[in-house]
Parts: structure tokens; sequence; C-alpha cells
């Protein structure tokens, strides 16, 4: 039993896992569809730390410019970690992001703690690295056009 275990634990590394790195990015229409919050924000202070060969972990200051989709909820200014795995995703957030602005998709995910209790907490979009645009006005003009259009 514990054999097959592994077997399966392995094939899903091996099958599985590279099959979802290949993962084309997702378009805007759905990003925009299944993002509960997009925001203009400022990073800073962005920081990275090594924990592997090529992963990285990141944290970074972010402030909230402007609310596109949903955000008088978000505070106007939180932190974010997140962890960036490039062998995974190709070209798409290989480097920790600089400092500067984006437009942010952020989701409602519920996470348990410790003691079972179930929270709904902000986080972003998943997979993590379509979560971040580099800000263009365009781009945010795109956005809201998507907005208007879902019904």
């Amino acid at each position: 039993m514990i054999r097959l275990t592994v077997f399966l634990a392995t094939a899903f590394v091996f099958l599985i896992v590279p099959v979802y790195a290949l993962t084309p990015p997702p378009g805007l229409e759905s990003q925009v569809n299944h993002s509960d919050f997009i925001i203009l924000a400022r990073l800073s202070n962005v920081k990275e730390s090594k924990i592997s060969a090529q992963s990285v972990s990141v944290t970074a200051n972010v402030e909230v410019l402007k609310p596109i989709k949903g955000g008088p909820e978000l505070p106007s200014k939180f932190d974010l970690a997140f962890m960036i795995f490039p062998e995974y995703f190709g070209k798409w957030l290989k480097a920790s992001p600089q400092e500067g602005d984006y437009i942010l998709f952020l989701i409602k995910k519920k996470v348990k703690d410790s003691k079972g209790k179930e929270t709904e907490v902000v986080a972003l979009y998943e997979p993590h690295p379509y979560a971040f645009r580099e800000y263009s006005k365009e781009l945010e003009e795109k956005i809201r056009s998507e907005i208007k259009s879902q019904p």
C-alpha cells in the first residue's frame, strides 16, 4: 500500500505538475470574471529569499491606488507574501516584481486554522504568477470594459 502511494505521488509530480506548468495564461476576460478584487496598486519594499536553486519567496508592501473591481472592502495598505516557481510558469513572473505600479487580481479564499475554524481571506489570483500585470492606462480601460460587459 505504501509503495502504491509513493508511486502515485511520484506519478502526480512527474505527469500532472509539468502539464499544469504548461497551462497557457488566462485571458483577460477569465481573469476579470474569476477575480473578486482588481486594484491598481503600488508595490514597495519588495524582498526575496531563495528557497531552492530556482524558487524564491517574496514579500512586498502594497498600497491600493485605485480599486477597479470590488475594492472598498480592501484596506488601503497591506503586506503580501507569495512564492515564485519560474521552472513551472515560463515567462510569467520568473523573478520578483520590481517596485512600481501593477494591476493586481485578487480572490476571496476560504482557509482553516489549526483548530479547523474556517475564515475567508483575500489572496492572489491563482495561479499566482497571473495575479500581476504591469500597469498601463490601456490595460485599465480593457479591464473596465470587461467589468461593464459582465452580467
